[in-house]
């Protein structure tokens, strides 16, 4: 099933970005973990990526991927089993036609039922085209349902945010969209809070009237 589904419906989970650093570190653990819990049984995963590859180089990948994140070897031998990859090229039209034609097939072969997520790990600037190439290709639409996850940062900036907001609701209802950003939560930022409020001085001196802007960077490899 998919998470956040009824226990009777399966489906495709499609990761755009499939092979990137946020999938391997991030997504692929924290999906293995669903299946342990049985949330994602008799769904499939379609890591998608530019380059051409196989499902077994995908699910090596996978493997790794869950052993650096200690996952139970077990677990993931039998998570990586329904794991499949497919090149999206150049996100072309044509591409997105064949992706289309991928779903329709592995739904076809493991006798699916025609929900779709496609979660979208990818950089800021590839979001937009991805979303039209989606709605333009016809996949915002499914006889089930079609989800579209929106990762990383939502924009630059109000105007690119309200921007990258029209471009989605061109091709996808509100309530088919889940806006995520995995840096909001980051223990620093809300450490900062509590130094702030906790102490006179500062709560005082960190407020709109004497702070312009706030910029936190989190640099990794």
């Amino acid at each position: 099933m998919i998470s956040g589904t009824s226990k009777s419906e399966s489906g495709i989970f499609v990761i755009f970005g499939g092979t990137g650093d946020l999938s391997r570190r991030k997504l692929l653990p924290a999906l293995s973990r669903l299946f342990e819990r049985g949330e994602l049984r008799g769904s499939v995963i379609l890591g998608l990526s530019r380059d051409k590859s196989t499902d077994e180089a995908f699910r090596q990948l996978a493997l790794d991927a869950l052993s650096e994140a200690h996952v139970d070897k077990d677990v993931a031998r039998r998570f990586v089993e329904r794991m499949h990859q497919h090149c999206i090229g150049r996100s072309e039209p044509g591409d997105f036609q064949a992706l289309g034609a991928r779903l329709d097939e592995l739904e076809r072969e493991y006798s699916l039922e025609k929900n779709r997520v496609f979660y979208l790990a990818l950089p800021p600037g590839a979001v937009p085209g991805t979303v039209v190439g989606l709605g333009q290709a016809g996949l915002a639409k499914s006889q089930g349902f079609s989800r579209l996850i929106v990762e990383k940062p939502f924009g630059r900036d109000l105007a690119s945010a309200t921007e990258l907001n029209r471009v989605l609701h061109e091709h996808f209802r509100e309530e088919q969209i889940y806006r995520i950003d995995h840096y909001l939560g980051k223990e620093t930022v809300q450490n900062l809070l509590v130094f702030r409020f906790a102490n006179v001085i500062f709560e005082s001196l960190w407020n709109r009237e004497r702070v312009r802007a706030v910029e936190i960077t989190m640099a990794e490899e």
